[in-house]
């Protein structure tokens, strides 16, 4: 079923982000806000049709905007593993390091897990996570180094020349300090997900930075998980076609508001993950001629840019 959230104040806890009750809207893009009383939640309901039956089912659920703990390594790892896919990076020791700077960022769970839930073990789904890892300061950490090592390999192979040079003089010279942010969520999450949460997680930068933690920097690398779309006009499906073709890609990205960082960067790449995917992103699935392929979109944003940023997410949530 479709789920269109509104933001609910919830009883005061670790983390505190919202202050007024939003109202339920009709649009997936309702806005979110924040304050000082109250963790932040995420409601939704939606309308379904069950096959031939003309019944309308409402589908309720919150979600909580909470510190990450130790219990959450699997769920986050998880998460981790459909950004890196097979690539050679140690997605335990990169859990471990978010785990570790927990005070920056949150995960996001259900907040109220039914009675008759099938879970028995006392540990809690984890349905996304956001944070930002500061890469200069960590260089030594060997899941972050095979995180630039994959990052300038694509570059090398995928990107024009000037592109990857780039890229290798930001991401090895220490003068330049590079925040790795990364926002994971089931693809199925809604978008104004996004709004309270990033502004969260500057909340805990800005904090950081009072406390002069190594929180501040010029640049933000990001990873999104993108998909084109190879539409062809002119022939007919199935069925071999003089007519001339046209091929046309169109770049999608599964996190809806990662297209204003996109928009933003400073440089920019995609490389193609069709063969480390288990996912049906790849094939003709789709009824309109359309095949759709996997990529990865590697940006470098200057922070200074992330006003500008947050301004367009404002603007796309509240619509």
């Amino acid at each position: 079923c479709p789920v269109t959230p509104s933001i609910m104040a919830a009883a005061p806890k670790k983390r505190a982000f919202a202050e007024d009750v939003g109202e339920k809207g009709d649009s997936r893009e309702d806005e979110g806000e924040e304050g000082d009383s109250g963790e932040e939640m995420y409601s939704g309901s939606g309308d379904s049709d069950r096959s031939d039956m003309d019944v309308a089912q409402e589908v309720q659920v919150d979600f909580e905007a909470r510190t990450a703990c130790d219990s959450d390594f699997h769920g986050i790892k998880r998460l981790l593993g459909q950004l890196f896919l097979k690539s050679h990076v140690n997605l335990s020791e990169l859990t471990d390091i978010i785990l570790s700077q927990n005070y920056i960022g949150c995960v996001i769970k259900q907040g109220e897990i039914p009675e008759d839930s099938d879970s028995d073990d006392g540990e809690e789904e984890i349905f996304g996570f956001i944070t930002v890892i500061n890469i200069t300061d960590r260089k030594d950490k060997p899941c972050l180094q095979a995180v630039k090592a994959l990052v300038l390999d694509r570059c090398k192979e995928c990107a024009a020349q000037n592109t990857y040079e780039e890229f290798s003089h930001i991401l090895e010279n220490d003068r330049h300090r590079v925040g790795f942010l990364m926002f994971e969520r089931f693809i199925n999450l809604p978008t104004q997900l996004a709004l309270p949460s990033y502004e969260s997680l500057n909340k805990d930068l800005q904090q950081a930075q009072i406390m002069e933690m190594q929180y501040t920097f010029d640049y933000i690398l990001m990873i999104s998980k993108t998909y084109t779309e190879i539409k062809t006009k002119g022939g007919k499906k199935g069925k071999k076609s003089s007519q001339p073709q046209d091929h046309r890609e169109e770049i999608h990205f599964s996190n809806a508001e990662e297209e204003f960082f996109h928009q933003e960067a400073q440089t920019t790449f995609s490389y193609p993950v069709i063969e480390e995917s288990d996912s049906g992103f790849s094939g003709n699935w789709r009824s309109d001629d359309s095949t759709t392929k996997p990529f990865r979109t590697v940006m470098l944003i200057p922070n200074g840019k992330m006003v500008e940023i947050r301004k367009k997410m404002e603007e796309y949530l509240s619509v």
